[in-house]
């Protein structure tokens, strides 16, 4: 364990951290689905909402990405 990589730990570092972005955006998907199957006609209000939330997930990543990037 004294000479590791670095570029071993950048690529854990952003496997690992999509993996949270990935299942929150999947939970996201799967619920507008079953919304606008129950409600067809809010399809515009749910959707909007959905792309909200969908942006608050992905900032998670961004987030991760922005620390992996800009430390030594």
């Amino acid at each position: 364990m004294e000479n590791v990589d670095p570029a071993l730990i950048k690529g854990l570092t952003i496997g690992l951290g999509a993996i949270g972005p990935a299942v929150g955006i999947g939970l996201v998907g799967a619920a507008v689905v079953g919304a606008v199957g129950r409600n067809p006609e809010m399809q515009g209000k749910i959707l909007a909402t959905a792309f909200i939330m969908i942006g608050l997930v992905d900032a998670v990543l961004a987030f991760v990405l922005l620390i992996l990037f800009t430390t030594g």
